[in-house]
């Protein structure tokens, strides 16, 4: 593994480099949020046709791509950088994830070549509030949702908060205890005792909903849904501190500039020990960052036996320092970082509730130590 970016990780990332700078900026993501709304959709449909976002990590006999979750970092990166609204954390990494990690081919080969495309949306139904539910996975926190029935015939009740875009999927995937047993269920958005609702929550860039299921038909999908979970809780957290990575970067980029740019004194404040050190402190966690975000990308896709713990090591070292940059992103730009017609509060919320998105750093550091064994 390199820290180094490979040529086509570079022709990657300069185009999603390009594409949000063109299309989705910073001013167009605050009109967004500005009309209330999850996502641009012909940002999505861009993303997903032109640059095939969806499909990295999807094989080719499912209509992806088959690039592997190098690739996808990349691209999340980002997406990160920009503070981009998508649901490609919860359709292409979640969802995606989840089925090829289970044993249910007939649902595969009709959900992931849509997925791919993006012309499908979907979304695993997990929470970080019940990380126990399911063996060194993530579980149904926020309530817990109990499947009665079998095969087609299953029915769903229970109640989940927050889920990643749970309000604009066309299925979700929705782990569920029956009895002893984790089991993963497949619900069509429009199937009858479904009730969702979006969030209002501290992070506008960030679509989250509440799901409620009233004896809702659904349908179990064949293979280990505990060992699903597992898997799902690598593959957030790998994006996760993706997202976060970029993030960071952005955050000591423009603090730097503005560092060179403020003059205070007659000099900029760049030149004072007490502004360098700071950025200096930023830009050594970010290296940091980047190095433990590699490690996890290469073991995705290269030493699956180390992923887990390779990738709690980097949510654990990007998002709790995304944080603390965020907010020195605030603090050295002194008294206009405190307006919210700076873009610096929108990393700060972001970083502030993405550090305990599906498990905060306490459950990392848990999820880490029982994979070592510790």
């Amino acid at each position: 593994m390199s820290l180094i970016l490979s040529a086509d990780e570079q022709a990657l990332r300069d185009s999603v480099r390009r594409f949000v700078a063109d299309r989705s900026p910073l001013s167009a993501v605050r009109e967004l949020i500005a009309a209330g709304e999850p996502y641009d959709l012909g940002v999505w449909k861009q993303l997903t046709a032109q640059l095939g976002l969806a499909g990295l990590t999807i094989p080719e006999e499912y209509g992806g791509a088959g690039a592997g979750h190098a690739a996808m970092v990349v691209a999340l990166q980002e997406l990160g950088a920009g503070l981009v609204p998508s649901p490609l954390l919860a359709s292409a990494v979640l969802a995606a994830g989840t089925l090829l990690r289970l044993d249910d081919e007939a649902v595969r080969r009709d959900l992931l070549p849509g997925i791919a495309s993006g012309e499908l949306v979907a979304t695993l139904a997990i929470t970080g509030a019940d990380i126990g539910l399911a063996a060194g996975g993530l579980g149904t926190g926020g309530g817990r949702v109990t499947a009665a029935g079998s095969g087609e015939q299953a029915t769903l009740t229970g109640e989940l908060a927050p889920v990643l875009n749970g309000a604009q999927a066309d299925v979700l995937l929705i782990p569920a205890a029956a009895g002893d047993e984790v089991g993963i269920y497949l619900v069509d958005a429009g199937a009858p005792g479904l009730t969702r609702v979006a969030l209002t929550t501290a992070d506008p860039t960030r679509a989250l909903a509440r799901i409620a299921l009233a004896e809702t038909p659904a349908r179990a999908l064949a293979g280990d849904g505990a060992g699903a979970l597992a898997a799902a809780a690598d593959l957030a957290n790998l994006a996760l501190a993706a997202e976060h990575c970029g993030a960071m970067a952005a955050c000591l980029a423009m603090t730097t500039e503005y560092a060179k740019l403020r003059v205070a004194f007659g000099q900029p404040i760049g030149a004072f020990q007490g502004v360098k050190h700071r950025l200096a402190d930023m830009e050594t966690a970010w290296e940091l960052a980047h190095a433990t975000l590699r490690a996890a990308a290469r073991s995705a896709d290269e030493d699956p036996g180390s992923f887990a713990a390779d990738a709690s090591v980097a949510r654990v070292m990007v998002s709790g320092p995304y944080f603390t940059a965020a907010a020195d992103t605030i603090h050295l730009h002194g008294g206009i970082g405190f307006t919210w017609e700076h873009d610096a509060h929108l990393f700060y919320k972001n970083a502030l509730s993405g550090k305990v998105l599906l498990g905060g750093p306490g459950d990392q550091l848990d999820r880490l130590a029982g994979t070592l064994g510790v």
